[in-house]
């Protein structure tokens, strides 16, 4: 799984923290310093981060995010 996130973002931390306390392992991408991740996320539609990118799906949202972690 991978966490798209930026420098500066509240919810992204948040989003990070709740993983770190579910135990569940992502590979965190900064958009700021990686431009193929931006342009990725660019090309799906997304505007915002935090993003979450499961086996199966994007999840844009942080609501939507924090679900998924709470059924892990």
């Amino acid at each position: 799984m991978k966490l798209y996130t930026k420098t500066v973002c509240p919810k992204c931390l948040w989003v990070k923290s709740e993983l770190v306390a579910k135990g569940i392992d992502v590979e965190v991408v900064n958009i700021d310093h990686e431009e193929n991740a931006r342009t990725f996320l660019q090309q799906q539609g997304v505007l915002a981060v935090p993003v979450l990118q499961t086996a199966d799906e994007l999840l844009v949202t942080t609501a939507s995010i924090l679900g998924f972690v709470e059924q892990q």
